[in-house]
């Protein structure tokens, strides 16, 4: 009998060092979830590919035309965030490991944050100026060199556009937390293997909807994280698709000093104008061509 007692005392034993390890492999496994989630709250360097569609087929949202209009639906993008503040940078598909080898560069780059939004027109234009002379250098040498200042604010660009500020805004973007709570899961058709997904709150019938897919087990081990990304943006009619890596960083992020003021916006418009006459003879030279 006293046998069977000190037998049972030991499954007893056994099985609370069982829960005592499991208790504390859990915590431990808590504690690095939360030690990761923090540091991607501090601040974080991420590299997509990067697929935009519009929500209707039918209308062209402001944003999805600029995009279209040169070649930029698709492709990669660096980036880097700090709370409050976004920076990205757009290459042209392939561009991005191309850069990495000293290759292809950016050919326009966002910064965002709950104030504005600034949008590298110069930076574009010599992109856009550079692939007109290549495929037409008699046509290209009548495009102006940029001797503007790069940057532009979203309410500039909502004047050349002729939209309103709402269109081209993107602060919301910049306000996201990463936050891992089992009541944000989310089960989309898209799911990949192996990854589980976060719906981050959101407030407002057009506010975006940021839906991002991560593996746990990558969470847990690996400095660099895979993830897949989807954005819906009613305000501006797209969706997005996004798949990379992040890692964890901080930054130390400002927006752009180099402005163009408000003075020189018809200036923009009017090299607007003058790309888009070049565009179209250039579409009708081609045509006539084959």
């Amino acid at each position: 009998m006293k046998s069977s007692k000190k037998r049972s005392r030991a499954v007893v034993t056994v099985v609370a060092c069982i829960l005592a390890v499991c208790l504390v492999a859990a915590l431990v496994l808590f504690s690095l979830v939360n030690s990761k989630v923090r540091a991607l709250q501090k601040g974080a360097a991420f590299e997509f590919s990067y697929n935009i569609t519009a929500q209707d087929s039918a209308s062209t949202p402001a944003l999805y035309n600029i995009l279209k209009q040169v070649g930029a639906t698709s492709g990669d993008v660096a980036g880097l965030y700090s709370p409050g503040q976004l920076q990205l940078y757009l290459y042209p598909s392939g561009g991005l490991a191309r850069a990495e080898t000293g290759g292809t560069d950016f050919f326009t780059d966002l910064y965002i944050d709950a104030n504005d939004t600034y949008f590298d027109a110069g930076r574009l234009y010599r992109t856009l100026r550079d692939s007109i002379a290549d495929s037409a250098p008699l046509v290209g040498a009548f495009l102006p060199e940029w001797s503007l200042p790069n940057y532009i604010t979203q309410a500039q660009l909502a004047k050349i556009l002729g939209v309103p500020n709402t269109q081209v805004a993107m602060q919301e973007m910049s306000g996201y937390t990463i936050t891992l709570s089992r009541q944000c899961i989310v089960h989309p058709d898209y799911a990949k293997k192996d990854y589980t997904y976060y719906q981050f709150p959101s407030e407002g019938e057009d506010a975006a909807v940021l839906v991002v897919g991560l593996p746990l087990k990558s969470l847990l081990f690996d400095d660099t994280i895979p993830v897949d990304v989807h954005v819906e943006i009613p305000a501006h009619g797209v969706n997005a698709a996004l798949s990379g890596t992040l890692k964890a960083g901080v930054n130390s992020l400002s927006a752009p000093v180099s402005v163009i003021s408000d003075s020189d916006i018809d200036s923009i418009v009017q090299l607007r104008e003058r790309l888009e006459q070049f565009a179209d003879l250039i579409n009708t030279a081609l045509k006539r061509v084959q």
